[in-house]
């Protein structure tokens, strides 16, 4: 089984291959979102772009889906492994570095 490490957070989390990231986070208390939008996101549908992270390596995901295209275009340039933690599945050991301070 894959393991998820958020590392800003020190937690580590044991999932399923293909689990998000998304909800291992947030039933660990791990902040994925931040500020106004804990309250106000699309619950993990892909369509707010607010759930940005860090996952590495990329080669243990799946590829960019076209929300992340969409919404992480000038993010990629700056950070390649930068994801929507509901839209990015885990197929191995990852990573995970969380934008909220």
């Amino acid at each position: 089984m894959p393991t998820i490490t958020y590392v800003r957070e020190n937690v580590q989390v044991q999932v399923e291959p293909g689990d998000s990231v998304r909800y291992p986070a947030l039933e660990n208390d791990v902040p994925i979102y931040c500020g106004i939008t804990k309250l106000a996101n699309c619950h993990g549908n892909g369509v707010c772009g607010t759930d940005r992270v860090a996952v590495s390596p990329k080669e243990n995901t799946n590829e960019l889906t076209f929300m992340e295209k969409f919404w992480l275009s000038k993010d990629l340039k700056k950070n390649p492994n930068m994801r929507l933690a509901c839209q990015v599945k885990v197929f191995g050991d990852v990573q995970v570095e969380t934008q909220c301070k």
